[in-house]
């Protein structure tokens, strides 16, 4: 692998499965000086060994924070978990939830939980980060996770796109906000990514093998794909790359 996050140290929520775990293990393949691992449960999804079990078997420092991203406090100590490191230099607010109950009926309750994850939660993370950020002085880098139907609107999934569009606006706002001290804010848009969250997901799952055949590449993204795109946007080749949302989708927006 490439050492394009030599010596960063890198916060990743929602890290414990699926993109976020694919993230975090790639953060540390690039060079990575520490990865701080965060989920509200540290039990992979998929089964196997925790993510910072794994990361640390690569010889790079982890730790696992337990943290609700939908808490403001919670996201703050996160933060300041990555201190014992050195300070935060790329934080990735991956962090995310679909529904059950999702499309144009969907219920209040549902609706707001989903909203104080996916919207508040990736906010939240990103004022933390760049708080400290800001104290150090450290030019860095935060990396919103959106999705394609944050781009692309569905009747499935009224709520979830409607969270990820709030995240597409929210870098472009945080990047004008954050730019004059040299703190770079993008976003990464996932097309259908191969993960365990998408074979769960009633309603994607179905229509899953439809977008394949749609799309110009004609299979789903791997995980480790978005982890390579979070880990360009991280690093210093993307030094002038700010308020961008990258579209990793194998073109499927290009042409539905």
């Amino acid at each position: 692998m490439s050492t394009i996050l030599n010596d960063k140290v890198i916060v990743v929520t929602g890290a414990s499965s699926g993109i976020g775990r694919a993230i975090a293990i790639r953060a540390a393949e690039h060079g990575a000086r520490a990865v701080i691992v965060s989920d509200v449960t540290e039990t992979p999804r998929e089964g196997g060994e925790p993510t910072a079990s794994v990361i640390a078997s690569l010889g790079v420092s982890s730790r696992f924070v337990r943290t609700d991203v939908s808490k403001r406090a919670e996201n703050d100590a996160l933060i300041e978990a990555a201190e014992a490191f050195g300070g935060v230099d790329i934080m990735v607010a991956n962090a995310g939830i679909t529904l059950k109950t999702d499309g144009a009926n969907v219920p209040e309750d549902d609706y707001r939980r989903l909203m104080s994850v996916n919207l508040d939660g990736v906010l939240f993370g990103a004022q933390a980060a760049a708080r400290q950020m800001k104290a150090k002085r450290k030019s860095g880098s935060i990396v919103l996770m959106a999705s394609m139907g944050g781009v692309a609107g569905a009747g499935i999934t009224v709520a979830y796109s409607t969270s990820k569009g709030g995240v597409v606006l929210m870098a472009k706002a945080l990047a004008d906000a954050l730019g004059p001290d040299g703190i770079r804010v993008n976003a990464v848009a996932p097309g259908t990514i191969d993960t365990e969250l998408l074979r769960t997901s009633p309603g994607i799952a179905e229509a899953s093998e439809g977008f394949r055949q749609r799309t110009p590449l004609r299979r789903l993204g791997k995980p480790s794909e978005i982890g390579d795109a979070v880990a360009y946007l991280g690093s210093d080749l993307s030094s002038y790359v700010t308020g961008h949302t990258l579209l990793v989708d194998g073109g499927l927006l290009a042409v539905i």
